[in-house]
């Protein structure tokens, strides 16, 4: 992952920053976007290294809203502006802790086209004041049949200023077929990834090994902070924590 080394001066956390926007598709739903700032954790020293902006979109305009326009899949060109718009949003974000590097998500359908790769790299590449160490994670590359398109378009960005990390679904066979991709970095969500129990830590174990085996670099998200140290030994290298936060009914 592009200049995400360990650093024995980071401090154990930064500060929670969040922006976010407002746009209406094509198809004339309303979306707003949600953007956060979160640590991502060195799993070797505990300390924050880097940081990784989550994005969450939400329809406007209540249930009416998804009644009138339907519930239909956004178009490319939504997804791009989408993109386009995280991403200038998103550096501001990422610029608020100087001297840091940052993960920015992309859907893999910009990725996908000539257009929408030109535009964020030209976005990318001429913004002065971008981190040093600038990673985009490709939403949504792994679930196409066409991983050698995918490992192209990585190895079209590496070449440049702009790492790539590819977010992959926690589960071992898709993992494995990640490897034709030649990602140097592979994203791996354990919201619903059972590590608690005795059968679900072994199966977790594996499936970070597993990944391991196919990138140098495994960023785990939604990592419980109590099985830290055990993913780190099973091969993980960095980790977004979960918040543990006590439920109140």
């Amino acid at each position: 992952m592009t200049g995400m080394g360990g650093s024995s001066q980071a401090p154990l956390h930064f500060d929670a920053q969040q922006a976010g926007f407002e746009l209406v598709t094509r198809g004339r739903r309303g979306l707003a976007v949600s953007l956060i700032a979160q640590d991502i954790v060195a799993l070797d020293s505990g300390q924050a290294v880097s940081r990784r902006v989550r994005r969450i979109i939400r329809h406007t305009g209540g249930e009416a809203g998804l009644n009138l326009f339907g519930r239909g899949t956004l178009e490319g060109a939504d997804l791009r502006r989408i993109d386009l718009q995280t991403l200038r949003i998103g550096l501001d974000l990422l610029r608020r802790t100087p001297g840091l590097t940052g993960v920015l998500p992309v859907f893999w359908r910009t990725l996908a086209t000539s257009h929408g790769r030109f535009a964020l790299l030209y976005a990318g590449t001429n913004d002065e004041t971008r981190p040093a160490g600038l990673s985009m994670e490709i939403m949504g590359g792994t679930e196409t049949s066409r991983l050698e398109a995918v490992a192209e378009v990585i190895e079209q960005f590496q070449s440049g200023p702009i790492g790539m990390i590819l977010h992959a679904a926690p589960d071992i066979g898709i993992v494995r077929q990640a490897a034709e991709t030649r990602a140097s970095c592979l994203c791996l969500d354990f919201a619903g990834v059972d590590h608690l129990s005795p059968e679900g830590k072994a199966e977790a174990r594996d499936l970070i090994a597993t990944a391991r085996r196919v990138t140098p670099t495994v960023l785990l998200v939604n990592l419980r902070p109590d099985w830290a140290p055990a993913a780190h030994e099973a091969g993980a290298t960095h980790a977004v924590l979960a918040p543990m936060e006590p439920l109140s009914l």
